[in-house]
Parts: C-alpha cells; sequence; structure tokens
C-alpha cells in the first residue's frame, strides 16, 4: 500500500476522531472548540442548521488563504479532510458519553486536539484557524497549538454572552487541553540543535544533506585527550527530524560524538518544511 493512500486513509480515520469528540463530548454540553468549528456551533445553537454544513461553508474564503500561503498539495488535502469531518458530523449523533461538563471538556479536548496534530503532522489540517495559524508558525518560531488557543479568544467569549460563563471557563479547559496535546503531536515546529563531533565529516555532510533540507556548519577541532583532529558539525533540525538523522548518524559513524540540545529560537533562514 502506497504511502499517499495510508496518509489519505490515516486523514479519513482523525477527521472521523474528531468530529467524535466534537459531537460527543462538547457539542451536547454547548461547549465549544473554539476557531470555525466553535463559530459553527455557535451558529448551529441559533439556526438549527447542522454545523458540519456551517463547517465547510465557512472554510472556502479560508482555503484560498492556505493555496496561497501553504500551497496546493495541503489545501486539496485539507479539502478531502474537511469534507470528511463535515460528513461525519452529519451523521454522528449528539448523544453525550458523560454527564459530567468537567471530564467531557478534559477527554474532549484531548481526542479533538490529538486528532488535530496528526492530522497536521500529516500535512493537511481541519481548515479553519489551522490554516491561519500553520501560516503565522511558518513563518514564526511560535507554536501552532499556542497560536490556536489566541485565535479562539474571540469564539469563547462569545459563547460566554449566549452559554454563560460556567460554560465558557469549561470551553477554555477544552481548548487549553486541546492546544497543548496539538503541540506534544506535532513536533515539527520544535528545534534541536545537534552538535556532532566525527571522523566521517565530508560523508555524513553528505547524507545528511540528502536528508534534509538543513544547513551544516564544519569546524576544525582538537581532541584533549588524543589531540587528535577531528571535526565538529553544527546543525538545526525539528524534533519530527531527529530519529530519523540519529538512524542516519549510527549507520555511517558508530562513533560519533552527538550532543542534542534544545533550541529556544531560530533567527535567520531556515526551512520549516
Amino acid at each position: 500500500m502506497s504511502r499517499t493512500v495510508i496518509r489519505v486513509i490515516s486523514l479519513g480515520i482523525c477527521a472521523c476522531l474528531f468530529a467524535f469528540a466534537f459531537n460527543v463530548f462538547l457539542l451536547p454540553h454547548k461547549l465549544l472548540s473554539g476557531g470555525v468549528a466553535g463559530l459553527a456551533a455557535l451558529i448551529h445553537h441559533f439556526l438549527k442548521i447542522n454545523s458540519g454544513i456551517i463547517l465547510f461553508t465557512i472554510n472556502i474564503p479560508i482555503f484560498i488563504l492556505g493555496l496561497i500561503y501553504l500551497g496546493r498539495k495541503f489545501v486539496l488535502l485539507t479539502i478531502y479532510t474537511v469534507t470528511v469531518l463535515s460528513l461525519a458530523m452529519q451523521y454522528i449523533p449528539i448523544i453525550p458519553i458523560s454527564e459530567d461538563i468537567f471530564l467531557s471538556s478534559v477527554i474532549g479536548g484531548a481526542i479533538y486536539g490529538l486528532a488535530v496534530g496528526i492530522i497536521i503532522r500529516l500535512g493537511s489540517s481541519t481548515g479553519g484557524t489551522d490554516i491561519i495559524s500553520l501560516t503565522v508558525a511558518k513563518r514564526t518560531n511560535m507554536q501552532v497549538g499556542f497560536l490556536n488557543i489566541c485565535l479562539n479568544i474571540l469564539v469563547v467569549f462569545s459563547s460566554g454572552f449566549v452559554f454563560g460563563w460556567d460554560i465558557t471557563l469549561y470551553t477554555i479547559i477544552a481548548i487549553y487541553v486541546a492546544g497543548r496535546a496539538v503541540d506534544m503531536v506535532y513536533t515539527n515546529q520544535h528545534k534541536l540543535t545537534l552538535t556532532i563531533v566525527t571522523d566521517q565529516a565530508e560523508r555524513l555532510c553528505e547524507e545528511l544533506l540528502k536528508l534534509h533540507p538543513r544547513g551544516i556548519t564544519v569546524s576544525e577541532a582538537e581532541g584533549a585527550y588524543t589531540h587528535r583532529p577531528r571535526k565538529i558539525l553544527t546543525t538545526v533540525i525539528t524534533k519530527y527530524e531527529l530519529n530519523e538523522t540519529k538512524h542516519k548518524i549510527k549507520e555511517i559513524d558508530a562513533n560519533a560524538f552527538v550532543n542534542i540540545t534544545q533550541t529556544l529560537e531560530v533567527i535567520g533562514r531556515f526551512r520549516r518544511d
């Protein structure tokens, strides 16, 4: 089975998981997920139009934004994901599993966030604020989950006037849990600095440049004990690329010394795709 087919199937499953969390945990308690999905729920409350249909309609102009800044392939996958999501929200019954609003906000937010994180990691999105957040994150060092939380504030406060402030506070819990879950799954925004001391610098540079489009700085060094000349490679990668990079380093130079540190911010040219 090709990687494309696996990706499409995985996106469909995650879209259904999103709809399940929304219709079973959040919507029955009038908890909004924020963003376009929350806005769709808000409109559904007044007009009684299915939230899946509203969700797809609102996303049309946002698809155009994604096409301009995130590329054709991303938008096509997003349209597919949102279509499956809209259908799933239409057919999954709005029946609460739990009558406890706190448990529903936490569990629903966690499932919703995990689904969104995996969808983004697979190169798609659920439309709406995800596209806006990804566009901003691609040009800054801000995290997608954090941006989603910020963009959801307006919808959250709007829900307070409609559903009451007690429900709004539970909505904030759901949105916060969802944002943390997105950042936990979508690791492409987390940067790591690799410092590699190796005897196979030339070959290692060649293979790492093939592996991902990241610049590598080569420095001359000398071992303090052996006084042998060595070379140090320094590069910044995303956390998502770490396992593959470590495997490649071990494959080429099993004796290489590698120091991996968390990078707070990258200033300058750094390809985020």
